[in-house]
């Protein structure tokens, strides 16, 4: 019913009118997404396999125009992902469960929150830090046939068809991205972890980079390590991020100490990937063991091992992954 009322010879219609005219508009609004969605769903569907549902660059795109309008933007993430397939975690319940033990027991239930899914845009798997889930790509169980160091595990009689073969090839890429994702879920500053990087990357102290792993100099009274004759994981970074000339193999005058990032990361945000890769190599090591590949799980040696790579890296570097690393690793 309307009201009128009559003030300074001016009649004013009564709120009834102005909440129909509200109602009206977001109706109209959630007519106008819901359609928006649903042409987007209509267009992909037909293109998707049954048994594999791939979030779709298109989708991607009308979701993140809808993420821009305030009305939904403090809509849940799962809201504007509905057709976004999770990997199967039961299928995938070992590499999960053994990728989850190397970091602390604190990150457990957030970590095992973090949805999984496929993504088209995903070459083997991709983090989203700011939206908290990781993307793998449509062939994530494939990935192991794509990999160069297939034949190295063949030679040893493994055979790549078993998806326990595949778990080690999961395990650094889940890994490297869970690292993406906690480095923002954990505040951590990627330009201290620059700093450091960038002061021990070119101590001598702590070894030459090399691709055949640690080997020390001399130790000390109280076993610790002296100094490094190589590091890995210097040259792990310097291959992966560094080697902007694209060489076969590290140079043998000191032109290794430059930190410019080739193509491929050359609008990274420094420090990012260094979190990242350097995390990596310390809690994936083991992986590429004759056990961890039959079994899928960690030996006392792993751990072991994973906790001897400490000693690569700077207190300072050390200092950055404060909370992230198994207490087992770190102590």
């Amino acid at each position: 019913m309307k009201t009128v009322r009559r003030v300074s010879g001016r009649i004013y219609m009564g709120t009834s009118k102005a909440y129909g005219i509200r109602n009206a508009v977001l109706v109209a609004l959630f007519l106008l997404v819901g359609g928006t969605l649903a042409n987007s769903y209509r267009n992909e569907s037909a293109s998707r396999d049954q048994n594999r549902v791939v979030d779709g660059a298109g989708s991607y795109a009308v979701r993140q125009q809808i993420v821009k309008i305030p009305v939904f933007s403090s809509l849940p993430t799962w809201l504007l992902n509905r057709e976004a397939v999770s990997i199967s975690r039961e299928r995938n319940a070992t590499v999960l469960k053994s990728v989850i033990e190397v970091f602390n027991p604190s990150l457990k239930s957030f970590l095992t929150s973090v949805p999984i899914v496929f993504d088209s845009s995903a070459d083997t798997a991709k983090a989203y830090p700011t939206k908290c889930y990781i993307g793998v790509g449509p062939d994530w169980d494939n990935t192991v046939r794509q990999s160069r160091h297939r034949r190295i595990y063949e030679q040893r009689g493994m055979n790549s068809d078993d998806p326990v073969f595949m778990n080690r090839f999961k395990t650094d890429l889940l890994i490297h991205e869970f690292l993406h994702i906690l480095q923002v879920y954990q505040g951590i500053d990627s330009r201290l972890c620059y700093e450091a990087v960038a002061q021990w990357y070119i101590d001598l102290r702590y070894g030459l980079p090399s691709p055949n792993g640690d080997i020390y100099a001399s130790m000390t009274g109280n076993r610790k390590p002296d100094s490094l004759a190589i590091n890995r994981i210097k040259y792990i970074l310097w291959h992966d991020l560094y080697n902007y000339q694209r060489l076969s193999d590290v140079p043998q005058d000191e032109s290794w100490k430059s930190m410019q990032y080739w193509e491929r990361y050359r609008s990274a945000e420094k420090g990012v990937e260094e979190f990242a890769y350097i995390g990596q190599e310390m809690l994936s090591s083991g992986s590429s063991t004759d056990n961890y590949i039959k079994t899928g799980q960690w030996s006392d040696i792993d751990w072991q091992n994973k906790k001897l790579r400490l000693l690569e890296i700077s207190p300072d570097i050390m200092a950055v992954f404060g909370g992230v690393f198994n207490p087992r690793i770190a102590k």
